[in-house]
């Protein structure tokens, strides 16, 4: 019997990529979204569009009617739109819709978390994510919790890293040889979509990463290997980036966040263990092939063979 997915989420960058997945594999899909939310481009692909918002308790339920699987991507803290914060969104939103499914015919929540998430209380969107899987748990529905490292690739909007790599350089906080694990979004929304749609996975979280953590120094080598110039590395000592990291968080709480995040960074423990990976997903995608599509997909000028 054919599967009814809904997306939330999927006005977003990684959200949108989930929805392609699904549509690849033939699957009904619907999207809740927000009210003022552009939805045309959803609906230009066949999907349903369902007007509802994780803020708004009464609007859950009955976008869930006659739905198998929830997938959300969905996130708060980045301040999308006005009123999104940790609280209403990631914290108070996320539980709205565990508490509806509970009472839904939903079979499987599928929710994007964070790599070692229980490990960095100090970071406030990474502790969040353990505080639902918690809930989820709490109030027995059944869930895959997908725990990717750091995206390789962002929206070109926020991208940082992609101007530097094109003008041969790599700026990075506090260390170029500490480790982290990365993924790139491509893969993260595959792996989604194949969590909603495989009921032989059971409740559980997976790490989600390549085949090894990667630094600074190993991605300028790769870039030099696929542009065929040299690609360099500086490095902005951590108590610069912290000061300015607290200074801008006097206006933006969100910075305040972020400059914990980086601390936790260096720490050495953002490190995925793709063993379920693999089981569940298939072969674990390799440092080198992942940048490659990476610098293709942002237009790195590749050297000629």
């Amino acid at each position: 019997m054919e599967k009814s997915i809904l997306m939330i989420g999927g006005t977003g960058y990684l959200g949108s990529k989930v929805i392609r997945e699904l549509l690849h594999r033939g699957v009904k899909v619907s999207a809740m979204v927000r009210e003022g939310s552009d939805a045309k481009g959803l609906e230009a692909k066949g999907v349903r569009v369902i007007t509802g918002d994780l803020t708004k308790p009464e609007t859950i339920l009955p976008a869930l009617k006659d739905i198998d699987v929830v997938i959300t991507t969905a996130i708060g803290y980045s301040q999308r739109k006005i009123g999104d914060s940790l609280k209403t969104v990631d914290d108070r939103g996320n539980q709205n819709l565990i508490d509806a499914i509970s009472v839904s015919t939903v079979k499987r929540l599928v929710f994007t978390s964070i790599l070692t998430a229980e490990k960095a209380r100090d970071v406030p969107h990474f502790w969040q994510k353990k505080l639902i899987e918690d809930y989820m748990v709490k109030k027995k529905i059944h869930y895959v919790s997908l725990r990717p490292g750091a995206f390789l690739d962002q929206n070109p909007q926020q991208d940082q890293v992609s101007a530097g790599l094109k003008q041969g350089k790599i700026k990075v906080f506090g260390s170029s040889v500490n480790k982290c694990s990365n993924i790139l979004t491509d893969d993260l929304a595959k792996y989604l979509a194949m969590a909603a749609m495989d009921d032989s996975i059971p409740d559980c979280q997976i790490d989600i990463g390549m085949t090894e953590p990667v630094n600074a120094r190993m991605m300028a080598q790769y870039a030099t290997e696929y542009t065929g110039k040299p690609v360099k590395v500086s490095v902005m000592p951590w108590w610069i980036m912290g000061t300015l990291f607290s200074v801008m968080g006097l206006f933006k709480p969100f910075m305040r966040d972020l400059k914990k995040m980086f601390g936790y960074f260096l720490t050495g423990q953002y490190i995925a263990d793709t063993t379920l990976q693999q089981k569940y997903f298939g072969e674990v995608p390799t440092v080198k092939d992942s940048m490659f599509r990476y610098f293709e997909q942002i237009g790195l000028p590749k050297a000629m063979n």
